[in-house]
């Protein structure tokens, strides 16, 4: 905020103490190192602002563009010869708005959703994209769409991609859109066949921690998996006592909106017990379910405790998982998994690298498969990793993972790091410790 007496004001940090997201959900509470709740954001922060004056209104100064200019800054890295032994030409642009800095770029995408709607189609930038912009300065304007080739047609369109008004593109290939004063469009272009090329294997949209939990939410780890979960498989309920057969019901649903699915179900149980059936086939039309049960039975010596049934499925190279308690009476009760950091505190100089062991020891009889993240302030995310890794410990026994600081990545500062781990439907973390990066 600007006074009229030309003094600058700026709001850097609000943080809320209350519910929701000032209240600890999971327990036990955990803190940051000093004691107070993580929202307070008690750690070492870098802001990093722009200030722009000149003669004129923001108009004339540009400030919109030049927002987005500070916020967006362009990134360069060098090309290896492996990457592309052709030579590049001294300029080159893959999109192009005009008039430039009055109409700016929103988004660029590929044309579909396919994940949002649940199909099963691949997105192909060749068949079109999706250019999102908006003009800044509240005037109307002509916009230009120039792409890396001619477009062959365009046509405007709503957020969900649903085709209106067709654009003819002109003589050079450019496309031409009419625009009110801050009017955000979407306009749909299908560019020319260009020459020839592999697109490569992509980014998959795979979780790095197989199998996937299909009951993520109970993970508190996002909206849903990668991939969306086209198809997935659910257990019900979530624990029997095992003291003779029991049974359990079996849900295998489908997502998908404009393709069939067909698999097959496996069931793992403890050695010496036996599921009937010991799969199950399943065959689905759109957004099909099929429910159906199987029975386990323990061996009569079985021993007192918690063991699991665990049922997968595969799709689109990802495996999908629930799993169901089979409780013999007589075992341990309480936690089923207990983890904890290896160190009270990390220190590392800036340019070294330090390790941070993460010890998870499970309780139950059997083996139990889930996530660990690192979970740390912001602004130490690139130095701090893996993410989120998969592990499975036997029964009974202890595993060690690890949490990896790179300081490199790390401004100098300190910090928190602590680990959350997840398993059939279980969440717990561990306590936070400082990390401190030193120059």
């Amino acid at each position: 905020m600007v006074t009229a007496s030309g003094d600058l004001y700026m709001s850097l940090m609000r943080s809320c103490t209350g519910w929701p997201s000032g209240i600890w959900v999971d327990p036990p509470r955990r803190t940051a190192p000093d004691g107070s709740a993580f929202q307070l954001q008690r750690w070492s922060h870098t802001f990093e602002y722009a200030v722009v004056a000149g003669h004129g209104d923001w108009r004339e100064l540009r400030l919109p563009a030049r927002g987005h200019e500070f916020n967006h800054p362009l990134t360069a890295r060098p090309r290896t010869g492996a990457e592309a032994p052709a030579p590049l030409p001294r300029a080159a642009s893959l999109l192009t708005l005009e008039p430039a800095r009055e109409v700016l770029l929103d988004a660029l995408k590929p044309l579909g959703s396919p994940l949002a709607r649940g199909s099963g189609a691949p997105a192909d930038p060749g068949r079109g994209v999706v250019v999102r912009m908006h003009e800044v300065n509240g005037r109307p304007v002509r916009a230009r769409v120039r792409g890396p080739v001619e477009w062959t047609r365009g046509a405007r369109a709503d957020v969900l991609e649903r085709p209106g008004e067709p654009l003819a593109p002109g003589g050079d290939g450019v496309l031409d859109v009419g625009l009110t004063g801050f009017e955000v469009a979407t306009v749909l272009a299908t560019p020319s066949a260009g020459p020839g090329q592999d697109p490569g294997p992509g980014v998959a949209a795979h979780e790095p921690a197989q199998p996937v939990h299909t009951r993520y939410w109970l993970h508190n780890s996002g909206p849903a998996p990668r991939g969306n979960m086209p198809v997935a498989v659910y257990l019900s309920p979530a624990a029997l006592t095992a003291s003779g057969p029991v049974t359990t019901t079996v849900r295998v649903g489908s997502e998908l909106t404009d393709a069939p699915v067909s698999g097959t179900v496996t069931f793992e149980v403890p050695p010496g017990w036996s599921a009937q059936p010991a799969e199950l086939p399943y065959a689905l039309g759109p957004g099909g379910f099929t429910l159906a049960e199987v029975t386990v039975t323990p061996p009569p010596d079985a021993a007192p405790g918690r063991h699991w049934l665990a049922a997968r499925l595969s799709y689109g190279g990802q495996t999908y998982e629930d799993a169901v308690a089979l409780d013999v009476p007589g075992g341990h009760t309480g936690p089923t998994l207990v983890s904890r950091l290896g160190v009270e505190r990390v220190t590392v100089r800036e340019g070294e690298r330090a390790r941070v062991p993460v010890t998870v020891r499970n309780t139950t009889r059997g083996p139990v498969g889930g996530q660990l993240w690192a979970v740390s302030s912001w602004g130490t995310w690139p130095g701090v990793g893996p993410g989120c890794q998969g592990f499975t410990v036997a029964g009974g026994q202890e595993l060690e993972c690890v949490i990896e600081v790179d300081g490199s990545a790390v401004p100098p500062g300190s910090y928190w790091l602590m680990a959350k781990v997840a398993w059939h439907g279980c969440v717990a973390y561990t306590e936070a410790i400082v990390l401190e990066v030193t120059p």
